[in-house]
């Protein structure tokens, strides 16, 4: 089965622009289990396989012409909300980067200097915060009981999945343990290392850095649990598809990786809106609610409830959170705030 460019690039695009907590990665997966005695939990696939790739492809066609057409301020964008006493700048971030990106602008860095408290998605850097991620990657993102990951595949799939891995010379092996979504991320985040992307020069880490040396507090939106939460909650089959998107995205490189975040450096939220906010760029409805929608709905009220607090405050959330219809920024105008940005 052939997919689209764009589509297979929903799971690198999670970790690259919404989903923060999986910069990190567990170092040492775990041993793999013997092969399991299962019939494939085959998912239902389309009657009509050949019209479904026709509307993914009209899908990816527009959504990159409506890109490729619209122009941002040529910077990252940033969002104000504010009342008498209390300045919320709203920045979107990319989760990894390529170290040459220039991107700091002197709107940025005032942001940083004047924040008393940086707010951003989660705790994804102090030894609590590894300690989390390593319990909920062992429990939730690995089989516990001798599940094997092909067990969820029918032998085209897996054969799909061992063709696709061989662009990370990586054995199926290596991933056997591993429940489907924590396979997907674990894919696109190394596809994404390899091509050069870091999280070391994420945006999050350099303005961590910035803010620690001005004396700045950190609060967070988000626990561990509940934005992987969201991940782990997906039935096996959304979870395939998932991963059988990020499997193919091995084969097609990070061109559309590099589309997004020109278009995120480019402040150009509407191109990047048309690129990410919609259930067909994640596979699913049920991806799309659990890695934006619902969090961004979550979040909303936790915002608006710092205007109850004198002081600046610079919330810093991956970039996808914040364009289109169901971004973080309609959410709050729909509620009645007045939020100034592109």
């Amino acid at each position: 089965m052939r997919f689209s460019l764009l589509i297979p690039a929903a799971a690198a695009a999670a970790a690259l622009l919404v989903l923060a907590g999986c910069q990190k990665q567990s170092e040492n997966a775990a041993p793999a289990a013997e092969v399991a005695e299962a019939e494939p939990a085959a998912c239902r696939r389309p009657a009509d396989s050949a019209a479904a790739m026709a509307a993914m492809a009209q899908y990816e066609a527009e959504a990159i012409a409506a890109a490729e057409a619209s122009r941002g301020a040529g910077q990252p964008a940033m969002w104000t909300l504010k009342d008498e006493d209390t300045t919320l700048y709203i920045l979107g971030t990319v989760h990894l980067l390529r170290p040459d990106l220039d991107w700091r602008t002197a709107e940025i860095d005032q942001a940083i200097r004047s924040a008393d408290t940086v707010v951003f998605e989660a705790d994804t850097t102090s030894e609590q915060a590894g300690r989390d991620l390593m319990k909920f990657f062992t429990s939730q993102g690995m089989f516990t009981d001798g599940t094997q990951l092909t067990s969820l595949l029918t032998p085209e799939e897996t054969d799909q999945l061992k063709l696709a891995l061989t662009e990370l010379s990586l054995p199926i092996e290596a991933i056997q343990p591993m429940r489907p979504w924590y396979a997907a991320l674990n894919l696109s985040i190394m596809q994404m290392t390899e091509e050069g992307f870091d999280p070391a020069a994420g945006v999050e880490m350099k303005i961590e850095a910035d803010a620690k040396a001005n004396g700045a507090a950190f609060e967070y939106l988000e626990t561990v649990d509940q934005q992987l939460g969201e991940f782990a909650a997906l039935d096996n089959c959304a979870q395939v598809d998932f991963l059988l998107m990020s499997a193919e995205a091995l084969k097609q490189g990070t061109d559309v990786l590099d589309l997004l975040v020109s278009e995120w450096a480019d402040g150009d939220a509407v191109g990047l809106g048309a690129l990410m906010s919609s259930p067909e760029a994640f596979g699913s409805e049920a991806a799309y609610a659990a890695l934006l929608t619902n969090r961004n709905a979550r979040w909303t009220p936790l915002i608006a409830g710092m205007l109850d607090e004198p002081g600046t405050r610079l919330i810093a959330v991956g970039a996808g959170h914040l364009v289109g219809q169901d971004s973080v920024i309609a959410m709050l105008q729909a509620e009645g705030y007045e939020v100034t940005g592109p």
